[in-house]
């Protein structure tokens, strides 16, 4: 497939990697000396769990051969396994372990495989449900940063150093890079704190900023750099629909991106078309229904894609209107998984999909590894390792993770110009809750003004209920008049209800207006 983008990417060939007939590939990615890591189950492996062969081949589907084959025993709350490689080019990062090879990955004559401790007592917290959902190598070779998942507050995600003892790696100096509080009161008023933390993608900038998925301007997810010797948090993304995972090249210039802005009917745009103040403040228990609508529904069964997207990261941080280069299979028949990574030559990136429809307890589902090469492209230099940093400005303490826990709010947001906001939370974003919130004539800008109210209930068994009656007025105009209402997230795959309710309307009902642009629900997959 050749693709040809005319606003500055140049001709873009996407082409899916060859691999050897006797293998079924699970997942790949790209080390820092360009090899291909290879994850597949060879005809001749034992039918056994835990099982995994690792190889390492070139791109063009070339020199395959493998460096361990063997289990990897999946420990009780992790993420599955993951294949992290480091910038040394000896090791691999799996989660809950460390494969150290000799003399490197490329040529490993010997493969050896080290447990990984984590701190904190994290693994063995009750409210813990994964001690790590994400985990990342900086390119010093020493830090890694991590995402555990809570019943309580959603996911914290941490910062620290591995020190390679005897028989095991332990991570020291630990820091929280989490927002324990986004709603702080003060003075009688709610005061919106930096939202921090969220699932940990990629060291950048040298190792002293994580880009991960979070949220700042947005109602819905979005991808955002946090560094790590500011306060500062950029936004990478600002469609108005679901935005996620952001990997950037090795320059830094160029990223790809797992979003749903491609797909009309799952992107979710509606939530996020109108812009609210504080939107990712106002209703946090939205983002796991949407994710489980536009993203787990969509690779399990539901017509639509998650990309990748290519961008130009200057363009996606600048430009509201910037889309990128949807690099998704155009029959829709392959969806994309992760993980995505970068070949050193900023030129090269790679992505695994899985056969929608294909999910089964039985067998593993078929995966094909796609590259794009961009053909035109002219990179910038590697930026260079800069070393992550122990101390970070706002990090938490042990005692800080100890008290995390649900947040409930009840408090006012005060308009800089006039106005205010009631907001109204409880419960959690995990394990379920409710938040509402009314808009009084709130305006920052006393240019643009915000009425009408937001309403959301949610649980993993019971419907997710979402409803907003708002009106933008002044400057700029628009509307939201929309009902939303998913099916239980505990009870299989989520959908967006339609069926009539007590008073014969459909469920699901309404849209949202702004700037010319009108998205309906009722246009979304159902």
């Amino acid at each position: 497939m050749l693709l040809n983008d005319l606003n500055g990417l140049g001709r873009i060939e996407v082409t899916t990697i060859p691999m050897p007939d006797s293998v079924t590939v699970l997942t790949a990615a790209y080390t820092y000396s360009g090899s291909v890591l290879v994850t597949c189950r060879r005809k001749e492996d034992p039918d056994e769990a835990d099982y995994y062969t690792l190889a390492v081949m070139n791109d063009d589907g070339t020199g395959f051969h493998v460096i361990f084959s063997g289990q990897i025993p999946q420990k009780k709350g992790a993420n599955g396994i993951r294949f992290m490689p480091f910038a040394d080019k000896t090791r691999v990062l799996l989660g809950d372990y460390v494969l150290e090879c000799s003399p490197d990955i490329d040529s490993c004559m010997k493969a050896s495989l080290i447990p990984l401790e984590y701190p904190w007592g994290i693994a063995e917290d009750p409210k813990t449900m994964a001690h790590w959902s994400e985990i990342i190598i900086a390119p010093d070779n020493q830090h890694i940063s991590w995402t555990s998942l809570r019943s309580d507050n959603g996911a914290a995600a941490f910062t620290g150093k591995l020190v390679r003892k005897e028989d095991r790696y332990i991570i020291e100096k630990t820091n929280l890079i989490s927002s324990g509080c986004f709603l702080k009161e003060e003075g009688g008023y709610l005061i919106p704190q930096p939202i921090r933390g969220g699932e940990v993608k990629q060291f950048v900038r040298g190792g002293t900023a994580i880009s991960s998925v979070g949220a700042k301007e947005g109602s819905l997810a979005d991808s955002v750099i946090q560094e790590l010797l500011s306060e500062e948090v950029a936004q990478i993304t600002h469609t108005p629909g679901y935005d996620e995972t952001t990997m950037l090249s090795p320059d830094e210039r160029l990223g790809l991106v797992m979003s749903a802005r491609g797909s009309k009917g799952t992107s979710c745009a509606v939530f996020g078309l109108l812009p609210k103040p504080y939107g990712a403040y106002t209703s946090p228990g939205l983002i796991m229904p949407v994710y489980m609508y536009c993203v787990a529904g969509v690779r399990a069964f539901r017509r639509g894609n998650i990309g990748p997207i290519l961008i130009d990261i200057n363009r996606s941080m600048e430009e509201r209107d910037y889309m990128g280069v949807n690099l998704c299979d155009p029959e829709e028949k392959w969806v994309y998984c992760s993980p995505m990574s970068w070949h050193p030559d900023s030129k090269r990136v790679m992505w695994p999909e899985i056969l929608r429809e294909s999910l089964s307890d039985e067998k593993p589902a078929p995966i094909r590894i796609r590259m794009a090469r961009l053909l035109d492209y002219v990179p910038a230099d590697t930026v260079p390792a800069a070393g992550t940093p122990d101390i970070i400005p706002y990090a938490g303490t042990y005692e800080d993770y100890k008290a995390l826990s649900n947040q409930e709010v009840t408090g006012r947001i005060q308009g800089k110009s006039c106005g205010y906001m009631e907001v109204s939370q409880k419960g959690s974003s995990m394990a379920g809750g409710s938040a509402e919130t009314v808009y009084v004539n709130f305006s920052d800008d006393g240019k643009t003004f915000w009425n009408g109210k937001e309403e959301l209930t949610y649980g993993y068994q019971k419907e997710t209920v979402y409803r907003a009656d708002l009106e933008l007025s002044g400057r700029e105009q628009g509307e939201m008049k929309l009902q939303a209402v998913f099916s239980a997230m505990g009870q299989g795959p989520v959908r967006l209800l339609f069926d009539p309710d007590e008073n014969g309307k459909p469920k699901s009902r309404g849209y949202s207006s702004y700037r010319g642009i009108t998205w309906k629900i009722e246009d979304m997959e159902k």
